[in-house]
């Protein structure tokens, strides 16, 4: 039995499925969209696949600690096997991508999202879910390391360091949410008890749950972003103006 069949897999791939809900949440459908997670996120593949036209899933061949059976699970009809470090699509194809615990599990967290950032269109979007070093699951990661399965044999990644990668890769990061605030107790009955965390943390900006969900964009080369004042000067909209001035140095 894999970590993501015992209770704490299937409480976090819970908690993790309501995050990219929420982060979807009010936006137009994508007509073409990637997955990368293991093959047990069936839930979460069909969540994305209600949000896109079509949805393409790609499950890591290779290193990838969460694995788990995927039982009575519907695999999507997409779901191919390879490496999240190269992407079998073309450049500028995917309009959305979601990398579900890649970066943890991975030697070149860089080259993932390096390799995003190549296959999304201008303005494309891409979602991921992290471990988040300063939480309990982080304690519970330095505590339990050596046993080697599940997310205690992954390098978890804070707000900072994804935002650096990110950065890195020219993809604009977006921010960052956090869910899961109680211990990571593999008991079903002490987490249902425990849900009650959930509601009362979504109003707090603290990163100190346990999952991460971070969202960043690719922009399009050469488009301006115009600010409130250039849009209400366009729309002919009385109010203060700001002055122009000639191309070159400026005093």
């Amino acid at each position: 039995m894999g970590w993501l069949d015992k209770p704490l897999g299937r409480a976090v791939m819970a908690r993790e499925e309501e995050a990219l809900a929420r982060a979807l949440d009010g936006r137009p459908p994508f007509p073409d969209a990637l997955c990368v997670a293991p093959q047990s996120y069936g839930p979460i593949f069909s969540l994305l696949a209600q949000h896109c036209h079509r949805l393409h899933g790609l499950a890591p061949a290779a290193g990838n600690a969460l694995e788990g059976d995927p039982g009575t699970t519907t695999r999507p009809r997409r779901l191919v096997w390879g490496l999240p470090e190269s992407l079998p699509y073309h450049s500028r194809q995917l309009d959305l991508v979601v990398l579900i615990h890649c970066l943890e599990f991975s030697h070149s967290p860089y080259a993932i999202l390096a390799e995003a950032e190549r296959v999304l269109v201008p303005n494309g979007r891409l979602l991921g879910l992290v471990f988040n070093p300063y939480s309990w699951f982080g304690l519970a990661r330095l505590l339990r390391r050596a046993e080697g399965r599940g997310p205690w044999s992954g390098w978890f990644h804070g707000k900072g360091s994804i935002r650096r990668m990110v950065d890195s890769t020219g993809l604009v990061f977006e921010g960052a949410h956090y869910c899961f605030w109680h211990p990571p107790i593999d008991h079903a009955g002490l987490l249902q008890a425990l849900r009650f965390l959930e509601p009362l943390s979504r109003g707090s900006r603290l990163p100190l749950g346990g999952i991460g969900c971070y969202q960043a964009r690719k922009e399009e080369p050469g488009m301006t972003l115009l600010g409130p004042a250039f849009r209400a000067e366009l729309n002919g909209v009385p109010g203060r103006r700001v002055a122009a001035s000639p191309l070159g140095r400026v005093a």
